[in-house]
Parts: C-alpha cells; sequence; structure tokens
C-alpha cells in the first residue's frame, strides 16, 4: 500500500501499527515515491506535529534533506546576492563532483569565469590545469570537511576549505568549498624575510671597517695623499680598482669611497671571490629562482647585486673571480642588467662597483687567467694601498685604537705599555692590519694586568737590532747599527724629557737632528 501526500499523518501511524512492515512509501499526484518512512522516522516527526496534518506537511519538515529543496535555493537570486556580497570565493559542487556555482569573489582571486567551470567535473577542471588539485573530490571520497592548498592557472596560492552537505541517508548531496587567497599573505612573509636578510647585510656592512679621513688609518703622508684621490673618485660612478697586499685595508677604503659618495645611504655589500666555489659565488652574486638547483631555497634568493642596487657591491679578491663569471660581470657592466641563475627575466641594477685584488691582474691578463676586457673595465681608477711597513706612523695610532675597541669587546680595560708600542712600531708586518689586529686582540685577552707588557709579545717582534748586536757571531752593517742606537737613545730621551728640545740638550745635539731624525723614521 502507498500513502499520498495529502493523507493525514494518523493514516500513516495507523498503517504502520496494522502491519509488519518497516517502512512506508508516500507518492505526490504524478504517483511518483517522494519519501519511505520508518516507524521511528514517523514517531520522531509526530513529536514535533499534530495528527491532522497530512503527510506533505510532515515531509515539508525534512526538506532540508531534499536535493530538490538545495536546488532552489541554490537558483534562488536572493542566495545568490549573499554569497555575492562576501569577500571570500564560494565554489559549489554536487555529490558527484560537479560545478554547480561559483561566486563573483572567486572569479576575482581566480581569474576564472562561471561560465568556465559551471558544468564542469572537477577532474576536468584539474585537467584544464585551471587549478593543481580539488578539495571537493577529497571531500566526497573521505565524507568529511578538508582543508587545501591549491595553485591556480594565474600563479596565486590559495586555501580552500571544502565541507559536505549530507542528506537523511549520509549520502553527500553538495560540496560547499570557501575559498581564500593567500598569495598576499605568502609575499608578505617573504617581503618580511627579505627585509629582514636586507636588515642583516646592512648592520654586517655598518661593522666593516668604515674609518674617516681624520681617523689613524690616514694619518701618515701616503694615504693622506690617497685620501685626496679617493674624495675625487668618490663624487662620481667611476669603477674603482684598488690594489696592495693582504689586510692593508682594502675594504676600508671601498667603504670609505661608498661613505663619501652619494650612495651613502643605500646598501655596501661585500663580496670575496676567493672565499666560495664558482657555482655558489654565481648564486650569491646574481641569486636564483626557486628549485634553481639542488639545495636551493625553496622561495629562492635576491642576489647581491639586485640588493646593492643604487648602493656599491664590493668585490674582494676579483683575481679569483672563475672566467666564466668573469664573462658574466662584464655584462653586468655594460647593461646594468643581468638574469638570475634559473630565471628567464631580465632584472635592471644601478649599482657601483669596486673592486681589489693582491694579485697583479696585468700579470694575470698576460697568462690568460683573467679577461683584458674586464680589467679595462673595471681599472678606471686605480689606487694602490702601499703596506703598513711603509706607514709605520699608522701602527702606534691604529694599535691603540684595536686595543681600545677590544677592551669595550670583552669588558676589560687594557693599554699597550710604551715599550710594547716602540715594538709594534718596528716590526714590519707581513700581515698588515689585519696581522696588528689580530696580534692587539691576542694581547687584550692574555693579558694578566691592566697594562700590556713587552713580556706578552711574541719573539718575532723583538727589536732586530737588539737581536744582532746581542749575537757576537753576527755582523751588522756599522751605519745600520748606529741607526739602531741612534734611534734607541732618542726615544729613551723623549720618553723622559716629553719635548724635542729638552731630548736634544741632554743628548747634546740639536733640536733640528732630533726632528729631522723621528721624520725620517716615520716615513
Amino acid at each position: 500500500m502507498k500513502l499520498h501526500l495529502n493523507d493525514p499523518v494518523h493514516q500513516a501511524v495507523e498503517w504502520l501499527s496494522e502491519r509488519d512492515e518497516e517502512k512506508i512509501e508516500v507518492v505526490n499526484d504524478q504517483g511518483e515515491i517522494v519519501s519511505k518512512l520508518s516507524k521511528e522516522e514517523v514517531q520522531l516527526i509526530l513529536k514535533n506535529e499534530s495528527m491532522s496534518h497530512t503527510l506533505g506537511d510532515m515531509l515539508h519538515g525534512q526538506s532540508a534533506s531534499d536535493p530538490n529543496q538545495y536546488k532552489d535555493i541554490l537558483q534562488s537570486p536572493f542566495f545568490n546576492d549573499i554569497i555575492n556580497s562576501l569577500y571570500d570565493g564560494v565554489f559549489i559542487t554536487n555529490g558527484d563532483g560537479i560545478t554547480v556555482l561559483i561566486n563573483r569573489s572567486y572569479e576575482r582571486i581566480t581569474d576564472l569565469k562561471a561560465e568556465q567551470l559551471i558544468g564542469l567535473h572537477m577532474s576536468e577542471i584539474i585537467e584544464a590545469d585551471y587549478i593543481s588539485k580539488s578539495a571537493s573530490l577529497q571531500v566526497i571520497k573521505e565524507k568529511r570537511p578538508v582543508t587545501l592548498m591549491q595553485q591556480i592557472s594565474n600563479g596565486r596560492n590559495i586555501i580552500v576549505s571544502g565541507t559536505p552537505i549530507f542528506s537523511k541517508n549520509q549520502e553527500i548531496l553538495y560540496v560547499v568549498n570557501s575559498v581564500r587567497d593567500i598569495t598576499e599573505l605568502l609575499q608578505l612573509k617573504h617581503d618580511m624575510e627579505d627585509l629582514q636578510e636586507l636588515k642583516n647585510l646592512r648592520q654586517s656592512s655598518k661593522e666593516a671597517y668604515s674609518k674617516s679621513d681624520s681617523s689613524p688609518f690616514y694619518t701618515s703622508e701616503k694615504m693622506k695623499s690617497i685620501m685626496t684621490l679617493i674624495k675625487r673618485a668618490a663624487k662620481t660612478d667611476a669603477k674603482v680598482l684598488l690594489h696592495g697586499e693582504t689586510g692593508v685595508g682594502k675594504t676600508m677604503i671601498a667603504k670609505q669611497i661608498h661613505e663619501l659618495s652619494n650612495r651613502a645611504d643605500q646598501n655596501f655589500l661585500e663580496l670575496n671571490c676567493g672565499a666560495l666555489p664558482s657555482s655558489l659565488i654565481e648564486a650569491e652574486l646574481f641569486g636564483y629562482e626557486p628549485g634553481a638547483f639542488t639545495g636551493a631555497l625553496k622561495k629562492g634568493k635576491k642576489g647581491l647585486l639586485e640588493v646593492a642596487d643604487h648602493g656599491t657591491l664590493f668585490l674582494d679578491e676579483i683575481g679569483d673571480l672563475p672566467l666564466d663569471l668573469q664573462v658574466k660581470l662584464l655584462k653586468v657592466i655594460e647593461d646594468q642588467a643581468f638574469y638570475p641563475v634559473g630565471s628567464s627575466t631580465l632584472k635592471h641594477i644601478h649599482v657601483r662597483l669596486i673592486a681589489a685584488s693582491h694579485k697583479d691582474l696585468k700579470k694575470l691578463v698576460a697568462s690568460g687567467d683573467f679577461r683584458e676586457d674586464l680589467y679595462y673595465r673595471l681599472n678606471v681608477v686605480p689606487l694602490h694601498i702601499p703596506p703598513l711597513r711603509e706607514r709605520r706612523k699608522e701602527i702606534i695610532p691604529l694599535a691603540r685604537l684595536f686595543a681600545e675597541e677590544f677592551s669595550g669587546t670583552y669588558e676589560i680595560e687594557r693599554t699597550l705599555h710604551v715599550d710594547v708600542l716602540e715594538l709594534l712600531y718596528d716590526y714590519d708586518w707581513p700581515g698588515n692590519i689585519r696581522e696588528l689586529k689580530n696580534l692587539i686582540e691576542q694581547l687584550v685577552v692574555l693579558a694578566p694586568d691592566k697594562e700590556i707588557t713587552r713580556d706578552l709579545l711574541p719573539e718575532e717582534l723583538l727589536p732586530t737590532g737588539q737581536q744582532r748586536m746581542s749575537d757576537l757571531d753576527d755582523i751588522v752593517p756599522l751605519k745600520a747599527a748606529v741607526e739602531n742606537i741612534e734611534r734607541e737613545m732618542i726615544t729613551k730621551a723623549l720618553k723622559k724629557y716629553k719635548t724635542t728640545r729638552k731630548a736634544a740638550e741632554a743628548l747634546e745635539v740639536s733640536q733640528s737632528t732630533i726632528v729631522q731624525k723621528m721624520k725620517k723614521w716615520e716615513k
């Protein structure tokens, strides 16, 4: 027996109570079965329904599980106005994974139009490369809410949260997906990481040697002459090539040129071309795209050329730059543009280049180890930085400066005894300023007392003259021996009497003799 929608509810109750059948079929005017009701369902509904109501009234209360009812809702203008007012995207499929509705925000986020998608199965949308994967298909498969990240054909990244709507029989009728664009969020995250990296690079550049023209570094006559050339070169964007032994202060000079230029407020970055293998130098210099090589960062990395844009890039030990990278660097100099590793996008920059080397680049050009065209491009303003032994006037002021700096670093007060300063002055310093700084740090750390005395100095710093004179088997030129004794006696007299006039009186020579000899020793 079948009951009609217009039959009263009590008739269904009576019919079910008189028979052993588990369910009763309810039909519409066309004789179509619209529902099957069990005894339990009828009893549950009767708790909230009157016995005088019809079966149609009763079933109307169950319309939330009726696919046709959902279809009417999805097609209603009122519902469309609601979802189109949302900022987040909405994407709805039926229980089979076929697209039935999207809102305007989804179109805005993905650049995909409704007419492109509605009616397509999610697998077809994936095959068309519109999206990378489907939340709806995963919801239908697992019958539970799912959240995942999608990549859209326009390159954007979105978060999709799919929620199933079940029928009373626990069948999925529809999947409603909420879509949020996280491209800006990811970009903001990357920008913040880049900003922190740039901040770290700027801090590192500030910590590099930076000396004003009034510092001990520019005390000698030779360095004063170089400072004059630096000031002229700094006013232009001309490329500067620094040459000198290791440790003479080429980084200081490069930083000084930057600080005196109109780029002083921009970045100063340094790359030591001899400290990294060829592949890493290229990545550091030009940067790379995500996945450009094994071990590359997922988000890629900006190269020093790009980070130093509108600033200064200092390429130390340029003579160690591999030939294949010399070609690329030459192209950068000529075009002020480059391609990051793994990228086909040309990046334009405006960077000033300063290069330095302790090697003789002319000899490298002659041997074929350095490109001649690159050499002439870099050698617009050549500057030779003399070794510290030719700038002895700077040794004592620099030693005192380093002692003060390291005393602050290690929070211990240390000063240099005058005898130590004299021995530092007489030493030739083959490692130049770097060796001097290293020794002062060692003395500050190891000195047991406030004053650093000569007994802490390494043997090689013992005065050469005293060593030779104390060795009876060793003969030195008479002129050198006399000069050593003169220097020792004049130094002692100045230490005792403080002025050249009184020292000259004690030594029974003229004051001008004392002054002339001191000038000679300072050269």
